[in-house]
């Protein structure tokens, strides 16, 4: 079967979905219809942010549907009751599949996963990866089940981290590479002739979502620490430290680092931080935050 005659439904949300479906659609895979999160309030006024996947969906004419929810959903009189799928494609979607959702589609749905399952099934693998220092990411496309990440594998495999790359860059990429490595074996799965691979459940590891009390350093900290966390948490959990100035304890939100890991071999979280901005105050440089309330 050749892409441009597969039909799919795409769920997702996100800056890994949306460098996955763009990819898809540069393959010649062009969803049938799109399912991604409403649109957001955000920021001081509230104001509307249109999703951005929808907003892409309007630019090409696909037809995309926001559901607050899927509880009690009445397929029948829903978008995805209105059209036959080949297959279901799911990345970074926050909400639950059940399993009638899952079984819509003629060949199953299949999940654009950023770890080599079973390793970090859950909500935050990049983040995990990048938290624990790791030199690579993984990337699994699967078949999902009714249970988490818990599914056959298709195709897996690795892509390097680098030393600039933080959490929303390796999503993109990450969603780019997942994207490109479906489209080669898409048509082989739905004619049956990919065969599919078992996870082994025992060497299971999950994550879990990350509070922004996580974004807390210290400037002894190594600045390993530091650089991990500035790349898995940002820019979701701001990354700050505590200081006494005047009898007063003062929050500091770190704005920059240094990133490149050897330049930063031995030394300390002072000593590769570039900028800050203290709490009440405009950002300034870490030299000019030394002077002022360090010495």
């Amino acid at each position: 079967m050749d892409n441009k005659n597969i039909k799919f439904v795409f769920f997702g949300s996100g800056p890994l979905a949306e460098s996955a479906l763009y990819s898809l659609y540069q393959n010649n895979l062009i969803p049938s219809l799109v399912v991604t999160s409403p649109d957001k309030k955000a920021g001081r006024n509230l104001e509307l942010h249109k999703n951005v996947i929808s907003l892409w969906c309007e630019s090409k004419n696909i037809n995309f549907w926001q559901p607050g929810t899927l509880k009690n959903l009445d397929i029948n009189s829903s978008p995805l009751g209105k059209e036959k799928f080949d297959v279901g494609i799911i990345v970074s979607y926050p909400k639950i599949l059940k399993k009638d959702i899952l079984a819509l589609p003629a060949s199953g749905c299949l999940n654009i996963h950023p770890s080599l399952l079973p390793k970090y099934r859950g909500p935050s693998p990049i983040q995990t990866a990048l938290l624990n220092g790791d030199e690579n990411i993984g990337i699994s496309i699967m078949k999902l089940d009714e249970e988490v990440d818990h599914g056959p594998i298709l195709i897996q495999t690795e892509m390097e981290i680098l030393d600039e790359d933080t959490n929303e860059t390796v999503e993109r990429k990450a969603g780019a590479f997942g994207g490109d490595m479906l489209a080669q074996i898409l048509s082989h799965y739905i004619d049956g002739s990919l065969k599919l691979a078992d996870q082994d459940h025992s060497k299971a590891t999950t994550t879990r979502k990350f509070e922004k009390k996580e974004g807390e350093i210290k400037l002894e900290d190594d600045a390993d620490v530091v650089q991990n966390k500035f790349k898995a948490l940002l820019p979701h959990i701001p990354i700050f430290f505590f200081i006494k100035h005047k009898d007063k304890e003062i929050r500091v939100k770190i704005n920059e680092i240094e990133l490149n890991k050897d330049l930063a071999k031995n030394k300390s979280a002072s000593e590769i931080i570039k900028k800050v901005t203290p709490e009440g105050k405009s950002e300034m440089s870490f030299s000019d935050f030394e002077k002022g309330y360090l010495k």
